[in-house]
């Protein structure tokens, strides 16, 4: 079962955020041609805590937010699909360049199924 919303933070708006029971992962997708990956990441763990962004602990405190958004930034048809995974306030996060971030419990383990392009 899937549950969908929309989530927007200051710059970074989320086309969609569903719940997968199935692999317990959240999955937020977002325009990487209009939103840092950095922000989506920001607002996905937002909405998934239901936390503040004032209130979450920066995340520039666990990342480089600079090179994420270089990392996972595609800027031409050679550089192919590129992910980031590393873990924020006890949440394992995946990022992918195609505008995809998955976020499951540290607890549940890394995040699975997700899908490809």
């Amino acid at each position: 079962m899937q549950n969908s919303m929309t989530a927007s933070l200051a710059s970074a708006e989320l086309e969609s955020l569903e719940y997968h029971r199935d692999s317990a992962t959240y999955r937020a997708e977002y325009d990487p041609n209009s939103t840092s990956t950095s922000m989506a990441v920001v607002a996905s763990l937002s909405e998934v805590t239901g936390i503040d962004p004032i209130e979450l602990d920066p995340l520039g405190a666990s990342v480089d937010t600079d090179a994420l958004d270089e990392i996972v930034q595609v800027r031409g048809r050679t550089n192919g699909d590129r992910s980031v995974a590393f873990t924020v306030e006890g949440y394992e996060i995946t990022v992918y360049s195609y505008g995809l971030v998955t976020i499951a419990s540290a607890e549940h383990g890394r995040n699975e199924g997700v899908p490809l392009r």
